[in-house]
């Protein structure tokens, strides 16, 4: 790096970028994004990185702080960055998110009144129902597991973490030390030795459930009847252990899940309906938003008996289930097959007759349904959004009401430009705070044909 590179410079921050940087702006006008640093304070700091039009930064000394900057809570804040807000107070966390949804409003030239207060949490904390451990081996030869360090593959040890579930840590903290007790190695990459590749750990507080799957890259390993006899014996709460070798660690893989104790899914209660959630399986993370969210979209789309309703990207059906008893019939679209199973299983386990699943790409199996008349559509897409031909599709369907959940606003921004430009108007946004302590925004769109 050269040496202008290296000067310091004081600036103030002017706002935050969609990721919790703080946007600075030299003399020259050069914009810099710069880690750790809140709107309104100021600072000296060094250039990184410098890119024609933009550059990064880092903070060398805070001259003047925010009054609404934490301590944050977690010892692994600065190397984890999972929780890029842990260091702002939570109610300017909230007052950013709307913000990016008002910024989003605005430049789709629509009113940002429409933005509703957003959904909150009374306790921001320990609230995924769901964590993705990685492991590796330290420099003692110990088994560590955790999240990756930001924008590295080198895996954080976790000492605490204040989003996961208490009893999730509990049994992280558990397993590791019984990994360890059994001499059980994390996989290398590079020596191609051990076994372990990382982890999916769910629980139910509300049904004191755990199940977890184990990704490996072996078929095997020889303590396996030792590590399920210590682990249950132990943890009382634990109901399934899955494994499998695999290179595909997501929940798209399609290889095939061994169960080496209980059973393959957890129990999970929402709005009056029993789920059975796989080891693969979608699912909110957070259980207590989810259920406020989809009061939310529910309540937006103003139902009655007679609609009929599809619900694009369903998953295991949890919110084609969750309105069914207020529709004449809800049809729903999953590209993952197994998760159709357990859609069409979801509904049997509660007695839904009126709830319909086929697999396949949403915007084929929707074309399929274009000669029915739908009163409304809710779209929960993954955070890419929506195909265009899906969208034209919905279009040319002329379905009159659309709820569309989006985790990303970027790509909600997209997809609702499309929309307008079909002759839907925005009513109103609202905002729900899935997750806590990061710079995701949870939001519910509620849209009419014109």
């Amino acid at each position: 790096m050269d040496t202008e590179t290296k000067q310091n410079y004081r600036v103030k921050a002017i706002d935050l970028t969609h990721d919790g940087l703080g946007v600075v702006k030299l003399n020259d006008g050069y914009t810099v994004f710069v880690e750790d640093l809140l709107k309104g304070e100021t600072a000296n700091i060094e250039i990184t990185s410098k890119r024609k039009k933009y550059g990064f930064g880092k903070v060398t000394e805070f001259i003047q702080k925010s009054p609404y900057r934490l301590a944050p809570k977690c010892k692994h804040f600065y190397d984890c960055g999972g929780c890029r807000l842990m260091h702002m107070d939570y109610d300017v966390q909230l007052a950013f998110k709307k913000y990016r949804l008002e910024l989003m409003m605005k430049k789709l030239k629509q009113d940002s009144n429409n933005v509703n207060d957003i959904i909150c949490m009374v306790n921001p904390y320990y609230y995924r129902n769901k964590v993705e451990i990685k492991f590796a081996q330290n420099e003692e030869g110990k088994l560590i597991a955790g999240f990756f360090k930001a924008k590295t593959h080198k895996v954080i040890d976790l000492n605490e973490c204040y989003t996961m579930s208490k009893k999730s840590f509990e049994f992280l903290t558990l397993m590791k030390n019984i990994f360890n007790e059994l001499n059980v190695k994390a996989y290398d990459p590079e020596t191609k030795e051990g076994v372990l590749k990382s982890c999916v750990i769910r629980d139910s507080s509300r049904n004191k459930e755990i199940v977890v799957l184990l990704n490996l890259a072996k078929d095997s390993f020889e303590q396996e009847n030792d590590f399920v006899e210590r682990i249950t014996k132990k943890n009382q709460l634990v109901k399934g252990i899955g494994v499998v070798k695999t290179e595909d660690e997501s929940s798209y893989s399609k290889d095939e899940i061994r169960l080496i104790y209980g059973r393959n899914y957890l129990n999970e209660d929402l709005l009056d309906n029993r789920f059975e959630i796989g080891f693969r399986s979608f699912f909110q993370v957070n259980t207590v938003q989810t259920e406020r969210l989809y009061k939310a979209a529910i309540e937006l789309a103003k139902l009655n008996k007679k609609d009929k309703i599809i619900d694009a990207y369903c998953g295991i059906g949890s919110i084609a289930l969750s309105l069914a008893k207020k529709v004449y019939r809800v049809f729903g679209i999953e590209v993952i097959e197994s998760a159709i199973e357990d859609a069409k299983k979801n509904a049997k386990l509660n007695n839904i007759k009126n709830a319909f699943f086929e697999a396949g790409n949403a915007e084929k199996v929707i074309q399929k349904w274009k000669k029915y008349k739908f009163d409304c559509i809710f779209i929960d897409p993954p955070r890419k959004g929506c195909s265009k031909s899906f969208i034209e599709t919905i279009i040319n369907m002329k379905i009159r009401k659309i709820i569309y959940i989006s985790c990303n606003p970027a790509t909600l921004t997209r997809d609702l430009e499309y929309l307008i430009a079909g002759g839907y108007k925005i009513n109103e946004v609202t905002p729900v705070d899935m997750f806590p302590q990061t710079t995701h925004v949870e939001s519910v769109t509620s849209l009419t044909l014109e």
